[in-house]
């Protein structure tokens, strides 16, 4: 998954958006596409959808602190903001990295699988 950044002040804001689209669909990937404003704020249900847990999944992660999220006032909800979640899917792209390379290290010293 990859997030990219429209400033409107760019000459072309556009061009990476559709570069990086055309480019996926050129590999026969399907591509979904989600517009919203940096500032959004989601529900858990919405975060759940984005990042394929389950609503009880999340409010575990902002339980936990994982996941930056506020109650509303006088209420049970909780308002996500869109920025504290693209972090979360940062830090979890970095883990798979960092996991995918102590993989290749202990493949490359011939380490036993079990």
């Amino acid at each position: 998954m990859k997030t990219l950044h429209v400033d409107p002040k760019a000459g072309e804001p556009m061009a990476p958006v559709a570069a990086e689209v055309e480019r996926l669909l050129a590999e026969g990937k399907n591509v979904t596409v989600t517009v919203a404003e940096e500032r959004e704020l989601l529900s858990p249900q919405q975060v759940a959808a984005r990042l394929g847990f389950s609503r009880q999944h999340v409010v575990r992660l902002i339980n936990a602190g994982e996941i930056e999220a506020a109650r509303m006032a006088g209420s049970s909800y909780w308002q996500i903001p869109l920025s504290a979640v693209l972090a979360f899917e940062e830090r979890m792209a970095e883990a798979d990295r960092s996991a995918a390379e102590w993989s290749r290290s202990l493949d490359e010293l011939g380490a036993p699988l079990e």
